[in-house]
């Protein structure tokens, strides 16, 4: 019975990605493809999760990327962006106030229809904690066959930490530069033969190099595994995350020319200082549950079906917009500070089933992949009042000026007394706008063996979305008042739907065990979540993807070297709406606008392995060129030809880490490299009524490299680690839209002692 528990245990390995080292015969499981992962570093040699299937990494015609655990504690990763450093094409942007991690490929945003854990769609508006994470997974290019309403680029994925049946874990204890302090715990055991725990848990409190700007993060994720039966498992997990800190817009623009919205980088002050008010905060809490169940129906065919629900919720009280303008008569610089509040809750809920199998017809061997899912989303967003100090109420956001005088507004960047909050002022709930959205997909998956080396991948999936108008409650000072229904296009009540086929063709050619090449193409229907300014739905985006590339194992297939070409097409992008439908800063992620046809085209290589025991490394550079293709020829569109902002032309990366097993042993020393090459933030420029441009809101950005220095001793239990973060101490900025402009962390020491259980 020991023996089929740790066999059963087992089977999760294609569907986590996780195991250990284990012999079974009792099933028909394999069970190394981890193992080598771990050992070698070669994420070719892994089964990925991310894709559903029995499919290697060598006979995928997609690129894929794996950051373990190792990779993530050795760099001593404190977000997500930090282990997203790691994959090759993807770079790092920035949310609105640095309110969340934020990340982009192939020059799209990773938003909440692209970030997943364990397999389950989760709201990207936080910052996820790293330290439960066994390792995370990159899909890059289509998705949209197995996960539906993707945004193109690809799909990250990220795998918390399991069970095991043997006792361990670790307690961490971390400090770094701004009063940066942390905790984690990690603690597993058995609780019979046929079960098991794990425990994971961290308190974060953490200053920052900018003025009166300050986090506290709170994350707990225990987990049970039980083996029901031989061929039966059952994983149940939760995560709680409540992280509590402040907004931070940054240091803003300057607005040199208000006709034209001409914008700069704000240069004339101290990247420390900080003109927001000081009793601004941002709350986010995520407390997520998750049912895995994994049976085996014989050495052939597995099942996989996860049922998974979450509760988001972000309290937001602070400024917003953070621009200088230019004042010609006495050459300062003044900023209407306004100051809003939002509070917006989701509970989202999911089921999906994965039914793999392997067989034979005649010669020809095929994987099979046959699927659905189906989920639902209700989102709240709630709007306020705000009382003036004079006692009545605005409608609108207010504007905070000196000394907290919304009469005058305006604050000066020259004049650091006139950023004095003076008073916080009391809200009442306005509005509450309820959108709930269903979908539904089926899908069905071949990779088909022609020959030992040809195998053609092929696919389809049926999606259908549904968006159900959203329904708006109107609050008076005392409490709610009447509710009224948002009308749809044909002026009835009632909802909207959406559906299509998305194909996947690829071919794979496998010259030997260590040597592929690949080609492949994804037609993709992306219905746009949300709604124009009128709250109307927008209408959906096709997507075509092409992909050629190769993967080759080197040194004893101790490295693999990838290497890939895309161009993806979208008939039209949809992205958050500057303004809202009465002109003004529109503060609603779910208000949108369709900007026009899009081409992003670029090359990827990466490098990743152990050519030596003691030695890993990961090098990747990546090209991507997006550009408004066609766009409609009217009064404020955008100008086809122009490169889409926060998309860099180049980036790269390197890490190097080497292991003392002679003189010093224990001792071991890294380095890692973040190149992010010229982009443009702000906004893309728009037409006046003639086509002509009429706008200059595009901010040049230059390149800059990030380079960390790492170094660690092992003794007996005990593992101390150092960091040096941002050696050379260099200066750039992540840039959010033309108004949330966010200096990246200056030169910083991060140490951290653990402990082995």
């Amino acid at each position: 019975m020991k023996r089929n528990a740790v066999a059963i245990g087992l089977i999760t390995l294609s569907v986590f990605g996780y195991a250990q080292e284990a012999k079974t015969d009792s099933l028909n499981v394999r069970t190394i493809e981890d193992v080598k992962l771990h050992k070698a570093g070669n994420p070719n040699r892994a089964k990925v999760f991310t894709t559903k299937s029995n499919l290697d990494v060598m006979e995928n015609p997609q690129a894929t990327a794996i950051v373990t655990h190792e990779i993530i504690e050795q760099q001593q990763a404190q977000q997500l962006s930090d282990v997203i450093r790691n994959v090759n094409g993807m770079y790092i942007t920035s949310a609105r106030g640095g309110s969340q991690d934020s990340f982009g490929a192939r020059g799209y945003i990773f938003g909440a229809e692209n970030i997943y854990k364990n397999g389950s769609r989760v709201n990207s508006g936080i910052f996820p904690e790293v330290s439960g994470m066994e390792r995370v997974e990159v899909l890059k290019g289509g998705a949209a066959i197995l996960y539906g309403n993707v945004a193109p680029g690809g799909i990250l994925n990220m795998v918390t930490k399991k069970p095991l049946f043997n006792q361990g874990g670790s307690i961490a204890l971390s400090a770094g530069s701004w009063d940066n302090y942390k905790t984690t715990l990690d603690f597993y055991d058995a609780l019979s033969k046929s079960s098991a725990f794990r425990v994971n848990g961290a308190f974060e409190d953490k200053g920052s190099f900018r003025d009166n700007v300050t986090s506290q993060k709170y994350y707990f994720n225990p987990s049970f595994l039980f083996n029901i039966s031989d061929k039966t498992q059952l994983i149940v997990e939760g995560d709680y995350l409540k992280n509590y800190f402040t907004p931070d817009f940054g240091v803003g623009t300057l607005v040199l020319d208000k006709n034209t919205s001409r914008s700069v980088i704000n240069d004339l002050i101290d990247i420390r200082k900080n003109p927001g008010s000081d009793f601004q905060y941002q709350n986010t809490q995520m407390a997520t549950s998750t049912v895995t169940l994994n049976h085996q129906i014989n050495t052939n065919w597995n099942l996989n079906v996860v049922g998974s629900y979450q509760n988001y919720t972000k309290d937001f009280f602070g400024n917003e917009r953070m621009q200088w303008e230019f004042q010609p008569n006495n050459g300062s610089y003044l900023w209407n500070r306004n100051l809003t509040r939002t509070y917006n809750e989701q509970n989202y809920g999911s089921v999906q089933a994965n039914l793999n199998g392997e067989f034979s017809t005649g010669k020809v061997k095929h994987k099979l992949l046959f699927g659905a899912d189906a989920d639902y989303l209700q989102s709240d967003s709630y709007s306020y009042y705000f009382q003036k100090q004079d006692g009545s109420w605005a409608k609108t956001s207010i504007v905070y000026g000196t000394n907290g005088n919304n009469t005058t507004g305006n604050i000066s960047l020259n004049d650091e007394n006139s950023w004095s909050s003076g008073y916080e002022p009391a809200t009442s709930k306005k509005d509450l706008t309820r959108t709930p959205t269903r979908r539904v997909g089926v899908y069905i998956q071949d990779l088909i063996s022609v020959t030992e080396k040809l195998k053609v991948l092929a696919g389809i999936r049926w999606s259908y979305l549904e968006n159900i108008n959203p329904i708006i409650t109107n609050y008076e000072f005392s409490g709610p008042g009447i509710t009224s229904v948002a009308y749809g296009k044909s002026g009835e009540k009632g909802k909207s739907s959406q559906n299509a086929l998305s194909p996947r063709l690829g071919l794979v050619y496998q010259w030997n065990d260590t040597f592929m090449t690949f080609a492949s193409y994804t037609n993709s229907f992306t219905p746009n979540t949300g709604t124009d300014v009128n709250l109307k739905a927008l209408d959906a985006s096709i997507v075509d993807q092409w992909e050629i590339g190769f993967k080759k194992n080197l040194f004893a297939n101790t490295i693999a070297f990838n290497a890939t070409a895309y161009q993806i097409d979208n008939s039209n992008l949809a992205q958050t709406a500057p303004f809202n439908d009465q002109g003004n800063v529109n503060t609603n992620t779910n208000i949108k606008e369709l900007t026009g046809k899009t081409r992003s085209r670029g090359v990827e290589l990466d490098i990743t392995g152990n050519p030596l025991a003691n030695l890993s490394i990961i090098a990747g550079y990546s090209y991507n060129h997006m550009t408004y293709l066609d766009t409609p020829n009217t009064l404020n569109s955008f100008i086809e030809g122009e490169r889409i902002v926060r998309t860099p032309l180049n980036t790269a990366n390197a890490s190097v880490f080497y292991t003392f097993d002679r003189y010093v042993k224990g001792l071991k020393i890294g380095a890692t490299a973040f190149y992010t090459g010229s982009r443009y933030g702000g906004w893309n420029n728009q037409k006046d009524a003639n086509g002509n441009q009429k706008t200059d809101r595009m901010i040049p950005l230059t390149d800059f490299t990030q380079v960390d220095f790492s170094i660690a001793y092992q003794y007996k239990k005990f593992l101390l680690q150092g960091k040096l973060g941002n050696a050379f101490n260099v200066l750039n900025y992540t840039v959010h839209e033309n108004y949330s402009v966010n200096p990246i962390m200056p030169r910083n020491v991060y140490v951290t002692l653990t402990y082995k259980l």
